[in-house]
């Protein structure tokens, strides 16, 4: 059922649909700037969903497979999201990750620790986490990280080098200079 009608369907009921209904079973997304170039983000009513390159055009497709629901294009983002891109800290941001593992939950929160123009290795986040030995468990987490950038798993490296990265590594190392982390 095309969006419009969901929406008439809903205009119709008997009685007043649920506050809010219309945001619970759609989603919103918003095309941002970032070092990067521009990039589509996800949101629901929870917070950041999803993160994409809008070069990949691939933002709705992956988003419903991963949620089940539509997304509605919007020129309004989320509050924060454009200084959290501009600045490298998603901080100020709500996040709607609700559906990761426990295990990549735990990651992601110890990546978003790490300040801007610093860098850690995947051993640091396992340490952190409690799972010393987890050391690519880490790393298989980070290259699912739904919103890169935000939560900024650039800033984990391999002890003996960058690492790869959701955007590639010369994106990789874009972000690290651009930050000051390397030269």
């Amino acid at each position: 059922m095309p969006l419009d009608d969901l929406e008439q369907a809903l205009a119709g009921l008997a009685a007043a649909p649920p506050a809010r209904v219309f945001d619970r079973i759609t989603a919103r997304w918003t095309r941002a700037t970032s070092p990067l170039g521009d990039v589509d983000v996800a949101y629901t009513e929870h917070g950041v969903a999803w993160l994409r390159p809008a070069a990949l055009g691939t933002l709705a497709e992956e988003f419903k497979a991963r949620f089940a629901r539509p997304l509605l294009r919007t020129d309004h983002p989320p509050a924060a999201l454009t200084d959290a891109l501009a600045t490298g800290d998603g901080g100020g941001l709500d996040y709607d990750l609700t559906w990761l593992t426990p295990f990549a939950s735990s990651v992601l929160s110890a990546a978003r620790t790490i300040p801007r123009g610093q860098v850690r290795p995947y051993t640091w986040i396992a340490e952190r986490i409690g799972n010393p030995k987890a050391v690519r468990a880490v790393g298989s987490a980070l290259g699912h990280n739904p919103v890169p950038l935000l939560i900024p798993c650039h800033r984990i490296v391999r002890a003996d080098g960058l690492g790869q990265y959701i955007f590639g590594v010369d994106a990789k190392t874009t972000l690290l200079r651009g930050e000051g982390a390397i030269e």
